[in-house]
């Protein structure tokens, strides 16, 4: 059996040697890190700062109202939202400081000023303090 390995060990080179095991070993565990954080990140992990409207209306041409909820945890955020004409084009934008609710929600309102009558008035998303 030796004089077969030796045989074919002549004939095609070397097998493959231990560095190259090591090297798909450690690739291969830093893609299992990776699909692990982003999974956890995307399904497991609470957010930093979240904002969701619950309802909005039109009070005038120039000006919407949104009611929405935000979670802040321990720090501040700011919230942004914008106002959109039935073209989608953004009409209207504002920028809301929220304090920080310590996991809880909290039931918020926020009047955004618009340069035309607007048709949507959706959250664009929170950045924390």
């Amino acid at each position: 059996m030796t004089e077969t390995n030796d045989l074919l060990e002549s004939r095609y080179g070397r097998k493959s040697g231990g560095l190259r095991v090591l090297l798909i070993s450690f690739v291969s565990a830093l893609v299992v890190v990776f699909f692990s954080f982003a999974i956890y990140a995307s399904f497991i992990g609470k957010p930093m700062a979240s904002v969701e409207v619950t309802s909005y209306e039109q009070l005038d041409a120039h000006h919407m109202k949104a009611n929405f909820t935000a979670f802040t945890g321990d720090k501040a955020a700011a919230c942004v939202f914008k106002a959109y004409n039935t073209a989608g084009s953004v009409v209207g934008f504002t920028e809301v400081e929220i304090p920080a609710n310590t996991n809880d929600t909290k039931a918020l309102a926020v009047i955004v000023k618009t340069v035309v009558a607007a048709s949507v008035l959706r959250a664009d998303g929170c950045s924390v303090k």
